[in-house]
């Protein structure tokens, strides 16, 4: 499957850091494959960024913390949970940068065009590993979907975070109606590729994409 991937996502430039994209089911056992996975390919310290649900952040981060060390990692939750937190000297030193699920809006609305997000994708530059899952990976890319008023799946494009450009993500594939990955097939203003639940993407430089996890991954 991943030399079928070859050529969709973008290549990650050489010197420049891992970028793992997690479909969901984010400090699960089920997504281990996945976790270990990026875990190998960067280092032990990654930063967990719960924004994207701040009000269920403290369960998250009980959740987080003890499935990364429980994979023999060193996690720790990064303090940004609104626009207002998300400055350059709130990001740590880390091997990993990982954004949480939860409202894609609201991951947003608290990171794009923020000095944090500046100083993240700066780092990227230089190796440090971004990865998210559900609205965390939707958002690592430049096209990403956001929900309309009364939408139970997120169904308007907009910009997104980056750095990746080539590809526009369905998550949560397996479960998701006809309805909606054909709604998303026609609008995505990128290749849309359907990530199934509890399956990632790992792209690291100079390599083909490597799918972890139990499901497919597939371009609409």
């Amino acid at each position: 499957m991943s030399s079928e991937l070859a050529g969709v996502f973008d290549p990650i430039p050489a010197g420049h850091g891992v970028v793992g994209l997690l479909s969901s089911d984010e400090f699960k056992r089920v997504v281990e494959p996945f976790d270990r996975a990026l875990l190998d390919a960067t280092g032990p310290r990654i930063g967990l960024v719960l924004a994207a649900d701040a009000r269920a952040a403290p369960h998250s981060a009980r959740l987080g913390l003890a499935h990364y060390r429980r994979l023999g990692a060193e996690p720790s939750v990064v303090d940004v949970l609104h626009r207002s937190d998300a400055t350059t000297d709130a990001l740590p030193d880390l091997d990993v940068l990982f954004l949480a699920g939860g409202s894609p809006a609201s991951l947003l609305e608290a990171l794009r065009d923020t000095p944090f997000w500046t100083e993240a994708l700066r780092r990227w530059n230089e190796g440090m590993a971004l990865a998210g899952s559900s609205a965390g990976a939707m958002a690592l890319c430049r096209h990403s979907l956001v929900p309309q008023p009364g939408d139970r799946r997120p169904t308007q494009w907009t910009t997104g975070l980056g750095p990746i450009e080539q590809v526009a993500l369905a998550v949560h594939a397996a479960t998701a109606t006809a309805a909606w990955l054909k709604h998303v097939k026609e609008t995505a203003p990128a290749t849309a590729v359907a990530l199934d639940d509890g399956v990632g993407v790992l792209l690291r430089a100079g390599e083909p994409p490597v799918v972890a996890g139990d499901g497919n991954v597939r371009v609409l």
